[in-house]
This record gives structure tokens, C-alpha cells and sequence, in this order.
């Protein structure tokens, strides 16, 4: 039925007589035959499956290139410089914390 509707959809949308008529053919065929609901229910599996293994690595290639380089670029052009204390240009890797701690600080950590 989800097949079917889908195309009806695509019909809604798009307008193409084929669409219209394929929706017809595989809601009538999972309607009278448990056999060939079976095969319609593996094809889509199978689709189901392949574009498992396309849809993702597009999606997080496009957020990878399109927000996280833009990002990391104006980071490294408008950024603090060493911001992991990568390069050892003091005598000591301890930071000095110069806070005042009391009873209330321990109260409540988050």
C-alpha cells in the first residue's frame, strides 16, 4: 500500500500517466496475490537497502563540505592561534586557575 501511495503521490505532484498506472497495477497485485506482495515487499527492501548505502554518505558529504570547512576556514582565519596548546611556548603545561572556590561551588556541579 506505502508503494502505492507513493506513486499516487508522485502522480498528485508531477502529473505523469505512468505513475497513475503502475500505482493501479502493484496496489492490485498486493491485493489479490500474498505472492507477489511478497516479491513487491523484497523489491522494496532491496531499494530500501541500496539507498541505505547512498543517502548517508551524500547527506554527511554535503554537511562535511558545506558547514564544517566554511567553519574550520573562518576558525583558522579569525581564531585564537594554537587553541590546543599544540605548540609548547611556555615553561609548563599547567594553567594557573585563579577562581575562588567556596561551599556553594560544590553545591550544585552542573
Amino acid at each position: 500500500m506505502i508503494v502505492t501511495l507513493g506513486f499516487l503521490l508522485i502522480y498528485l505532484v508531477s502529473k505523469w500517466q505512468w505513475t497513475l498506472n503502475v500505482a493501479f497495477i502493484v496496489g492490485i497485485l498486493g491485493l489479490f496475490s500474498a505472492y507477489l506482495a511478497r516479491k513487491i515487499d523484497f523489491l522494496w527492501m532491496k531499494l530500501a537497502w541500496l539507498l541505505s548505502l547512498i543517502v548517508p554518505n551524500v547527506l554527511l558529504s554535503l554537511v562535511f563540505f558545506m558547514v564544517l570547512t566554511p567553519v574550520a576556514w573562518l576558525s583558522g582565519i579569525f581564531g585564537r592561534k594554537d587553541q590546543l596548546s599544540l605548540k609548547n611556548t611556555n615553561d609548563s603545561l599547567f594553567k594557573e586557575y585563579n577562581k575562588k572556590f567556596d561551599k556553594a561551588y560544590f553545591e550544585k556541579p552542573w
